[in-house]
């Protein structure tokens, strides 16, 4: 989380001093319009002041924390040894999102694709992040970069489309959901297209769980509930994500839930 708290604090202060020059730029070109546009001035004022004094309160709560581990890649290797999802959507252009331990050390990482480096730069607008005008592909990586699955997002225009594949590109998993519900719905298929699991969310927020055909329960998701919220990592985060999963899932169930809830909460 301290990287996460020092990249916001940077961003938010380059916000702040574009907006200025941004906005100095403006009076010289319209000063006839704007110079005695006093609201304008207020308002423009008033939000440079909120970023430029965030930048100092994130950069005060990375400063609170001590310096990051460098995670054992060997435990949190390829074979995905995770028991639950909590993802961390970090402050960048192109999309970066970590899991994060209980107590904030980043231990594996999700982005757009490399091998795919013009739809990766329009990754940069959300519009072309889920898959909606073309497929998008991710990649699961250690942090030492070592690949650990990829998942592609495509609209198929009468659902949404996830297939999931390992470190060796081998299919896995296809995930069908409707691409527009009040609540999440999914239904997953086998490599063979044999029907795996079907879900549908509880309430509007999303809050699911997701029961095998025999009734056992693999993974729950509540909105806005999170178990480490109290921990000094987490204290100034106003938004974390918390997937718990059953003790007894598969490599290949692990993966396709981390790309699901990847993306029915890439937008909080």
């Amino acid at each position: 989380m301290k990287h996460i708290y020092e990249n916001t604090a940077k961003y938010t202060k380059l916000g702040s001093i574009l907006l200025v020059g941004i906005y100095i730029i403006l009076l010289i070109v319209f000063r006839e319009v704007m110079w005695k546009d006093f609201e304008s001035h207020f308002a423009v004022g008033f939000t440079v002041i909120i970023l430029y004094s965030s930048s100092f309160f994130f950069q005060h709560a990375a400063e609170k924390l001590p310096e990051e581990k460098k995670v054992d890649s060997n435990y949190y290797s390829a074979e995905f040894p995770i028991q639950e999802l909590n993802f961390q959507r970090d402050v960048s252009l192109i999309p970066q999102t970590y899991l994060v331990s209980g107590s904030g050390e980043r231990l594996y990482k999700i982005n757009p694709t490399i091998e795919q480096p013009l739809r990766r730069k329009l990754s940069v607008l959300n519009i072309f992040r889920l898959g909606m005008f073309f497929p998008m592909t991710y990649q699961l990586k250690t942090m030492d970069e070592k690949l650990v699955s990829t998942f592609s997002i495509e609209n198929k225009f009468k659902f949404m489309q996830i297939k999931v594949y390992d470190h060796s590109h081998l299919h896995l998993t296809t995930i069908v959901m409707p691409p527009m519900s009040l609540k999440n719905r999914a239904i997953i298929f086998d490599a063979n297209n044999e029907k795996l699991l079907q879900m549908e969310a509880k309430s509007m927020y999303g809050d699911i769980d997701v029961n095998n055909f025999d009734g056992h329960r693999l993974a729950t998701y509540r909105f806005g509930i999170f178990p480490y919220a109290a921990h000094p990592a987490f204290e100034v985060q106003y938004m974390n994500v918390h997937v718990s999963l059953a003790h007894h899932l598969t490599h290949t169930e692990k993966l396709t839930f981390t790309a699901l809830f990847y993306y029915w909460t890439a937008n909080q």
